[in-house]
């Protein structure tokens, strides 16, 4: 089952999937598929409801007895469902949004509790590239997160003259080293699974978003582009969509200094050392 001109891009949820697919869809011979394991696919978002997988399965002649099948059954239904995303362009290459929470729709009826999902197998066995974008600031992550779930807005499309709508918060300090113990495990796992194949690739938002509010890198751009064997002629690199976070971490954290005390000590204190392009953006103010 190989799948060689099929790429899967595995990132956590605020992490900039959206504005690197953006990127890289504008390129001539790449092809970048929303994120397709939504519950609910918004018939406005492009190719959304086409492409998801929900949709395909209600059409699969297996896709009636999800849970139930056998580990050989999920790993057809990922093929074939790889080769009907395949069908939506005649480009080089084909890039699938998947992210860290939808790697277990494809599980069978039995996996231990800290087994690899079935889909990182098949995605091995079919000899997919994996681009895994992390964001290695997992505070960052959680401030991210936690605003998009309270005013429940996860993108915004950069338009003309609107401004920003960012906002101070309050966090809670147990929480916050609760979820980024759980960013640290899931990252290990994904590591630990995917990180010694071949055709795996990682890149950090850090790197790839140095400046706020402006272009990706090109640097990183150019050597995703010699991974995948394409020239680095994208068709555009200004960002599309709008940078929902603005404010510094104490800032936008209402009771810095006590997430500060709550970090210190822990593997997690280098997050108080801010991404850079908020860093660079204070020193501007």
């Amino acid at each position: 089952m190989a799948l060689d001109d099929v790429v899967i891009l595995l990132a956590r949820q605020r992490s900039g999937t959206n504005p690197l697919r953006d990127v890289l869809q504008s390129h001539s011979d790449i092809f970048c598929t929303p994120e397709v394991f939504h519950e609910r696919p918004s018939p406005d978002a492009y190719l959304e409801v086409e492409t998801n997988f929900w949709n395909f399965l209600e059409n699969h002649p297996r896709g009636t007895v999800r849970r139930s099948q056998s580990l050989e059954a999920q790993g057809e239904i990922f093929g074939d469902y790889m080769r009907f995303l395949r069908g939506f362009t005649h480009k080089q290459l084909m890039v699938v949004d998947v992210k860290y929470n939808s790697t277990h729709h494809l599980d069978g009826p039995w996996r231990g509790v800290t087994e690899q999902p079935s889909m990182f197998v098949f995605m091995k066995r079919s000899n997919v590239r994996l681009l895994n974008l992390t964001r290695r600031n997992y505070l960052r992550y959680y401030l991210s997160w936690y605003k998009a779930l309270a005013t429940r807005v996860w993108t915004e499309r950069a338009e003309p003259g609107t401004g920003h709508r960012d906002q101070s918060v309050h966090l809670d300090p147990g929480r916050v080293l609760w979820g980024l113990e759980f960013c640290r495990s899931e990252d290990e796992a994904v590591a630990r699974s995917l990180s010694h194949q071949p055709r795996y690739k990682r890149i950090e938002y850090d790197q790839l978003f140095p400046v706020l509010g402006a272009r990706p890198s090109e640097e990183v751009l150019g050597s995703i582009a010699d991974w995948l064997g394409v020239p680095p002629t994208f068709g555009h690199s200004e960002p599309r969509y709008r940078k929902q976070a603005v404010l510094g971490l104490r800032e936008t954290i209402e009771n810095y200094e006590e997430i500060a005390a709550a970090l210190r000590g822990t593997p997690f204190e280098y997050c108080l050392d801010d991404e850079a392009m908020y860093r660079d953006a204070s020193r501007s103010r």
